[in-house]
């Protein structure tokens, strides 16, 4: 009786991973490229809590085979987890106390330290002594990502999977605005590890530069592009 059940999930899921894959080609290769950046930026820190990075890399591409699958609001629930621990990250950088602590699970990340306008990450006088750039718009975007995300990980009733589909079926529409929030939020991340590590000379493949160059521009970050590019000549 498993045995069936199970066979007939997998026949459906593959089912849904073929047309997520036909119908959106295009963009799925812009945001493999971008998960390809991160890993690439990834390998060329050697930080203490690198071990975060690997997670990060692990959680957006487990929530892209969930949206694959039409599994969407996992998806999303790893999506959630991606952007908390990207902030996570950063803030571990310069807040070693806590972080020897959240190893020793005596100490958690809340989303309210990682975002505070004063001392958190998402904090103008923060990444500030990094790079000269404002940073509304990327501030503007980290928290619309974890708040729309948020609202699956809490199971809001309109974000409910079953409000909307009544099966496990590939939906082109939902698909499109998932793969639109899984493009912002890698676009987010590489912005952070670049701005974090503007002044750290990072080898940067000559076959990411274009795609991190228009990344930045779109979140108004030139002197961060500016201080990078140094680091290409």
């Amino acid at each position: 009786m498993i045995d069936t059940l199970i066979e007939q999930f997998k026949n459906e899921l593959d089912e849904n991973i073929s047309n997520a894959l036909i119908e959106n080609a295009n963009k799925l290769n812009e945001i493999s490229f971008n998960i390809e950046i991160i890993e690439s930026i990834a390998s060329d820190i050697n930080s203490e809590p690198q071990a975060i990075l690997k997670e990060i890399i692990h959680d957006l591409i487990s929530s892209l085979y969930s949206g694959l699958q039409a599994l969407y609001r996992n998806a999303y629930i790893s999506l959630r987890s991606g952007i908390e621990l990207s902030l996570a990250y950063i803030f571990f950088l310069d807040h070693n106390y806590e972080y020897l602590f959240w190893k020793q699970d005596a100490y958690d990340v809340q989303w309210s330290v990682l975002e505070n306008k004063e001392t958190g990450v998402l904090s103008e006088r923060y990444l500030s002594m990094f790079s000269n750039d404002k940073f509304d718009l990327l501030f503007e975007r980290c928290r619309e990502i974890y708040r729309n995300c948020s609202q699956f990980v809490h199971g809001k009733y309109e974000y409910m999977h079953t409000v909307k589909h009544q099966s496990i079926k590939y939906d082109k529409q939902t698909f499109e605005k998932y793969l639109d929030m899984l493009q912002k939020i890698t676009n987010v991340i590489i912005a952070l590890l670049l701005i974090r590590y503007s002044r750290v000379q990072l080898n940067i493949d000559e076959t990411y530069r274009a795609e991190i160059e228009e990344n930045l521009k779109k979140l108004q970050l030139t002197d961060t592009l500016e201080k990078i590019k140094e680091c290409w000549k």
